[in-house]
């Protein structure tokens, strides 16, 4: 905990914001007694030798089964990048991040919850994710306004958290290659592990227009030592480093 937590700010997400930075794993109300509490800061760490972040998704990622088209696109991405322009059009220009963006991140993300709701909160530029479980349904499509987290509705199956989620902006990827459409859905079961040190989310990625079949992998997360904030994760599109084109260096 860095400070004392007396000042409120109002407002939903200030509200929420300030009480993470500020207040280590503070949430707003308990969760249930009879669910896992997966409230706290997670991060990724290099466990199998992948010697990056990007290297640890190449080796435990499985490809996605991609139409056609989708595997061109990649193909010419990569190509690109080998010619040195490795920086993405989002990074360069401080555009908000799609999910799953900051789930395969270096940089930590916190979780709030609930008895009503589950909230991720990440420390890259883009919007809290916020994942309901007072039992609601997906609003129909014909009036759901697409947003780069999707609507997302949660119930607990035993220790894990089944999230479902649908109405993504198009234009974002997943790890292994995926794309994201206005149809995709995805699958998450969130589950703790090793007496809640580890979180392990499964993810399952579905759109006939994009995937042969499911595109499904898990990812890892470590719980955050005590002490341990968030930092301003700074974008400028008018700073001239924020746009350089450099060749990634060989990983050791």
């Amino acid at each position: 905990m860095l400070y004392k937590c007396e000042t409120i700010v109002r407002g939903r997400n200030a509200v929420l914001v300030f009480a993470l930075l500020t207040c280590g794993n503070y949430s707003f109300g308990q969760p249930g007694a009879s669910v896992p509490d997966l409230s706290g800061s997670w991060e990724r760490m290099d466990d199998v030798g992948g010697g990056s972040f990007g290297g640890i998704l190449e080796k435990i990622i499985p490809k996605a089964a991609l139409k056609p088209e989708f595997i061109e696109a990649n193909r010419r991405e990569a190509a690109r990048q080998q010619s040195g322009d490795v920086v993405a059009f989002s990074s360069k220009w401080c555009q908000t991040f799609h999910y799953p963006f900051f789930m395969q991140h270096s940089a930590a993300w916190h979780i709030v919850q609930t008895a009503d709701e589950v909230i991720q909160v990440p420390e890259v530029h883009t919007f809290a994710r916020h994942i309901y479980l007072d039992g609601r349904k997906h609003p129909d499509p014909a009036v759901l306004v697409p947003s780069v987290n999707g609507h997302s509705i949660g119930k607990w199956q035993g220790n894990s958290l089944i999230v479902d989620t649908v109405g993504f902006v198009p234009g974002g990827g997943t790890p292994g290659g995926g794309r994201i459409g206005a149809a995709t859905h995805l699958t998450e079961r969130f589950m703790l592990l090793q007496g809640g040190k580890k979180l392990q989310v499964t993810f399952t990625w579905e759109d006939p227009s994009i995937f042969l079949k499911p595109h499904t992998y898990d990812l890892t997360y470590y719980k955050s030592v005590p002490g341990s904030y968030a930092l301003e994760d700074y974008c400028h599109a008018d700073e001239a480093t924020q746009g350089g084109s450099v060749v990634e260096p060989k990983q050791q």
